[in-house]
């Protein structure tokens, strides 16, 4: 576990400007000149393992997809948190869009009544129950999809997007 006050003053310590970091799951919000997100990603990766001496995957997803991702949700009723109505929505984002036949085992898990839906490379659920009553997990998407994957309840996707203007 990476305390986010110390990752912040990591990332600006590297070059990085603007950093603000948001609840305690990974999420950092920054400027960088780098245009090229695979390069920052990897850059941080090697930050985080010379820091803390272990490797994660990180995901750098600009203010454009982030709208992107808010624009194209299904489930949503609202684009404010207080619209959202609900903590059952869910964004995934995929290190790539993943084949129809993955997807296609992906919907043939034991998601009960969980709803998918898929743009490009942006999944999205919506919970028949709780989050702790779902079978959809990272592990799950990730193995199904052969993909790397990341998640974020709805309202988390808006802040980030309010933190990132």
């Amino acid at each position: 576990m990476i305390k986010m006050e110390d990752l912040r003053k990591l990332m600006e310590d590297a070059g990085y400007g603007g950093v603000k970091t948001y609840i305690q799951s990974g999420n950092v919000v920054f400027e960088a000149s780098e245009r090229s997100k695979e390069k920052i990603a990897t850059a941080i990766e090697k930050l985080i393992e010379r820091q803390y001496g272990f490797e994660v995957t990180v995901f750098v997803i600009d203010k454009q997809h982030l709208e992107k991702a808010i624009e194209n949700n299904p489930y949503a009723e609202g684009k404010a948190p207080e619209d959202a109505g609900t903590k059952k929505i869910y964004v995934t984002f995929l290190s790539e869009a993943p084949s129809s036949e993955a997807m296609e085992k992906l919907r043939q898990a034991p998601i009960g009544d969980d709803l998918i839906a898929l743009h490009e490379d942006i999944m999205y659920f919506k919970l028949a129950m709780g989050a702790a009553d779902s079978k959809l997990s990272n592990n799950l998407i990730e193995s199904k999809l052969k993909v790397k994957a990341t998640t974020r309840n709805w309202n988390t996707t808006l802040k980030l997007l309010e933190l990132s203007s």
